[in-house]
């Protein structure tokens, strides 16, 4: 499945919209930022919501956030740490342990296990214009993936607007 998020969302809005390929709006993502990212939030354009992260504070480098389904319970969990000059990522899932690769700052990287691509994200041109493109090669919950990079996106973006 692929996913669609205008460039513009970068620039100061704490709201954006997930479209698809014929630019029909899917999503509605709203977050909560102060010097970073303390919580996201997905919904449908029905106004339910599918997916939440918060930010679960702890003493250290290690940060953690979870990531909750609608009934608050959680599902997912990444864990940022910091490797030589760029932070690194591991994302849980159930019993499973994925990677984060890639060029972080230039928002193309994706989410790994055992060499294999799960989910991704890059910016490109379109017909509809310049997009970042949200690209999920999980079969049993693309959504989950899809917010996955979106929070690790979003955390990037935050971390170096307000550290130059």
């Amino acid at each position: 499945m692929k996913f669609y998020i205008s460039p513009t969302h970068f620039a100061s809005q704490r709201e954006f919209i997930i479209r698809d390929e014929d630019q029909n709006k899917l999503f509605r993502i709203k977050g909560r930022f102060l010097f970073s990212m303390r919580w996201l939030k997905m919904r449908d354009m029905n106004d339910a919501f599918i997916y939440g992260v918060r930010k679960h504070f702890t003493l250290g480098f290690i940060r953690r956030y979870h990531i909750t389904d609608d009934e608050r319970k959680i599902v997912a969990s990444i864990k940022r740490t910091y490797g030589f000059l760029r932070p690194k990522f591991t994302v849980s899932v159930a019993e499973d342990t994925y990677q984060v690769d890639g060029s972080l700052y230039q928002h193309r990287f994706e989410i790994t296990k055992d060499g294999e691509t799960y989910a991704r994200i890059s910016k490109s041109v379109f017909s509809f214009g310049d997009a970042f493109e949200i690209e999920v090669l999980h079969e049993r919950s693309p959504l989950l993936f899809m917010f996955l990079i979106v929070t690790i996106d979003q955390f990037l973006h935050e971390r170096k607007k307000f550290f130059k």
